[in-house]
């Protein structure tokens, strides 16, 4: 059969569209916070109002992980793979031509949806096609799309947006600057990528496998060059496990391990979308002019491209979990110099963020990894989606809590805590697993 069947590719263009897609996701985890001055200034509201916007994106997202888990457990990871990018692209395109702010907010919100449904099928099918001995590095390299996103719409944003002075001159004037649009209209871009997924991404062979569908399966693996041990071995897993979607997650033999995934999660979901979100405006809090909040934003995503990469190669070489725990409290420190900023320096700023992205967005994607390599493939976009979208809560409140500390000092040693948390729940998940062997292979576990 293999000599009849003509080789479409590798994994590595797969993984190369997965890094597209996680892009789309990093470009809109950074927009907001990027152009949130800019909103301010156009539709002339406060912080809470557009923090308000912010939670209730990140929740419909939420929404969008927890559906979209299952239903990539049954219907498998292609299609919502593109359909999420699909309605992304469209409906954060249209930010840019929103006349108010309820219409602006809609936009956000629907958008939250359809990206939601994207990253548990992405997760699953990464390592699906990924050698068992590299998944986390796959599962890293396919996640740097997401600081490369932040980086990409921090270097348009710089390009475009006005200054705080420029702003402060315009308000004054009555007169509202769009240069806001140009960033959301960059989102409608990633539709580019649609054609291409349609016609040439395939459909997990791990999946079709533990469905039964054998022969499509086997078709695929040798026009994409996987092993076809790797693929038996998930559908044993598969087979011995039972039932799979939710009521394998949350079984016995799983429940506890789901319980601290998701709280780390959490933790992380704090991390990310608060300091993100907050901090070029914190920075100008601080007493710091000019764009230099931004190119804060622009180090912690440099930082987040450097941990990720780093951080996957070596769990790859050992436990996941024993690098995570490290990342966290780097991310602590990190915090505790970003919060006294105004009395070290800009050069102290931008070093912390730098160290913030590396820590924070490195061990988020360790953990995601760690998740798809702890479940079969027939519970792999539940496990993903239930963790990831109850951690959400994380993600809504993150926003909230630099609106809710007037000092930015305050706000930052909040987010502290949480690292230190994290590295706390980490070392409970790894006395619970006993740093016993992992499902999928002997390095890709906690």
């Amino acid at each position: 059969m293999k000599s009849q069947i003509k080789k479409k590719g590798t994994p590595g263009f797969i993984l190369g569209l997965c890094f597209l897609t996680m892009l789309g996701d990093g470009f809109d985890l950074t927009i907001y916070g990027a152009t949130l001055p800019s909103l301010m200034h156009q539709f002339g509201t406060n912080r809470q109002a557009l923090a308000n916007i912010h939670s209730a994106t990140l929740a419909a997202m939420m929404v969008g992980f927890i559906i979209s888990g299952p239903v990539a457990d049954r219907i498998g990871r292609r299609i919502p793979i593109i359909s999420g990018l699909l309605m992304f692209s469209l409906l954060n395109g249209a930010c840019a031509l929103a006349t108010s702010l309820s219409m602006f907010g809609a936009l956000r919100i629907a958008s939250g949806i359809f990206l939601g449904s994207v990253m548990p099928s992405v997760i699953s099918l990464v390592a699906e096609f990924a050698p068992r001995e590299r998944r986390q590095s796959y599962n890293g390299i396919a996640l740097l799309g997401y600081p490369f996103g932040s980086i990409v719409v921090t270097i348009i944003a710089l390009s475009v947006l006005p200054k705080a002075s420029e702003l402060a001159v315009a308000a004054a004037a009555g007169v509202p600057l769009g240069n806001w649009r140009v960033v959301y209209g960059f989102a409608a871009l990633f539709l580019l990528i649609v054609p291409i997924m349609i016609f040439r991404l395939p459909e997990s062979p791990g999946f079709l496998m533990a469905k039964g569908r054998e022969e499509e399966a086997l078709r695929i693996v040798h026009e994409w060059g996987v092993n076809p041990d790797d693929v038996y071995a998930e559908k044993k897993l598969s087979d011995d496990a039972g039932a799979g979607g939710y009521k394998m997650v949350l079984s016995r033999k799983y429940i506890v391990a789901t319980i601290i995934f998701t709280l780390v999660v959490f933790c992380q979901q704090v991390l990310t979308y608060g300091p993100n979100t907050w901090l070029p405006a914190m920075t100008a809090e601080m007493g710091f002019v000019g764009m230099q909040g931004t190119w804060a934003l622009l180090c912690m995503s440099f930082g987040a491209v450097v941990g990720t990469y780093l951080g996957s190669r070596i769990a790859d070489q050992g436990s996941g979990t024993r690098t995570i725990i490290p990342y966290f409290l780097l991310a602590s420190m990190s915090l505790i110099v970003l919060a006294f900023g105004r009395e070290l320096g800009a050069a102290a700023i931008f070093i912390a963020a730098f160290f913030a992205g590396f820590s924070i967005t490195g061990s988020t994607a360790l953990m995601y990894g760690i998740i798809a390599s702890h479940y079969p493939v027939s519970s792999r976009g539940s496990a993903i989606g239930f963790c990831v979208g109850v951690a959400r809560f994380g993600g809504l409140l993150g926003p909230q809590i630099g609106a809710l500390f007037l000092a930015a000092k305050a706000g930052l040693l909040a987010f502290m805590t949480l690292a230190l948390a994290g590295a706390i729940l980490v070392t409970i998940l790894r006395i619970h697993e006993g740093h016993r062997p992992p499902a999928l292979g002997p390095r890709q576990g906690a």
